[in-house]
């Protein structure tokens, strides 16, 4: 620093431009390939049209909206015509309507987007049925069906149950409200 402090003010006065001059080179490399940055950070598979602010949404534009469910992995997809809200927004705009979701593309002809949801979907999260699971009575999520995610096993083994009974939980037994839910786990251990 004392060496800088020593030289003559006209070499200073280069110096300094030289680092301003550097600095906008700099600042000038980080925006213009940030683009490119954006685009090699995106999921696998992820298709990426140009990304160019002259391509505005039309009415003929559909748009695809997959929504993933982390809990039970089931996906659900919804495929419209854009609103009108929509018609002439240019892709950042889009963006800024749908905070969270990622869009996988963009081009007049389609937007697809995608969303993350940490929770069940409805089928799983709205209906619950009563099976077995390793010999045990078990309480399920969803419908009866290979779909079904365990939600919880109990101590009740089913080789101490009457066939009648065992059969209804092979197919499966469809409750509607949790005091339901008590109620025939509750018969089943007084068998």
């Amino acid at each position: 620093m004392l060496s800088f402090l020593k030289l003559s003010k006209n070499k200073k006065i280069v110096i300094m431009i030289g680092g301003i001059f550097a600095a906008s080179i700099f600042a000038y490399f980080i925006y213009s390939y940030s683009d490119y940055f954006e685009r090699h950070n995106l999921p696998e598979g992820t298709e990426v049209a140009k990304r160019d602010d002259k391509i505005k949404v039309t009415p003929e534009t559909m748009l695809l909206q997959k929504i993933q469910y982390t809990k039970c992995n089931e996906e659900e997809v919804l495929s419209t015509k854009v609103p009108d809200t929509l018609v002439g927004l240019h892709f950042s705009e889009v963006q800024k309507i749908y905070p969270g979701w990622v869009i996988d593309k963009f081009d007049t002809a389609e937007i697809s987007m995608t969303l993350k949801v940490d929770s069940f979907c409805r089928e799983h999260a709205n209906n619950m049925f009563i099976g077995i699971k390793d010999g045990y009575v078990a309480v399920y999520y969803g419908k009866p069906g290979p779909k079904a995610i365990a939600k919880e096993v109990t101590k009740i083994p089913v080789n101490h149950l009457m066939e009648q009974d065992l059969e209804e939980l092979r197919r499966g037994v469809v409750v509607h409200s949790k005091e339901e839910l008590l109620r025939t786990i509750e018969g089943l251990q007084s068998r």
